[in-house]
């Protein structure tokens, strides 16, 4: 059992850092609305930020899933018995982050190339 607590140590770390990036991402759309902000441009900032409110309520439903593997690795009675599904669901988790990871990386990408494009006094402040 301590290898899938210490794996879902490592699946918590693994979302707070995704969970940073794209709070960085929402400063970065912040910092161009409020100084930089060219309304011909509104639907796609507005696509954007509507990226990154997705990705954080993806994050609170995983945060979620992982509480219950937690409740799941707690119980002494609950562990042993279901060694097999406790592990099929965190490898379900292991899925679901390795998707989300990958999401996130393509937002920045696409973010970034868009700030380069359209906001290039900015995107070499703040990038």
């Amino acid at each position: 059992m301590e290898d899938l607590l210490n794996e879902l140590t490592a699946f918590r770390k693994q979302l707070a850092v995704l969970e940073n990036q794209n709070i960085a991402l929402k400063i970065q759309l912040a910092h161009i609305l409020q100084y930089h902000f060219d309304r011909s441009l509104l639907d796609r900032l507005e696509y954007f930020h509507t990226a990154f409110l997705q990705l954080d309520t993806r994050f609170e439903a995983l945060k979620s899933e992982l509480a219950l593997h937690q409740a799941w690795l707690a119980d002494p009675d609950m562990n042993t018995i279901n060694y097999d599904n406790i592990r099929a669901h965190q490898l379900h988790i292991w899925g679901k982050l390795n998707t989300m990871e990958a999401d996130v990386n393509k937002l920045k990408s696409l973010f970034s190339d868009y700030l380069q494009e359209h906001f290039p006094a900015v995107a070499q402040s703040i990038l």
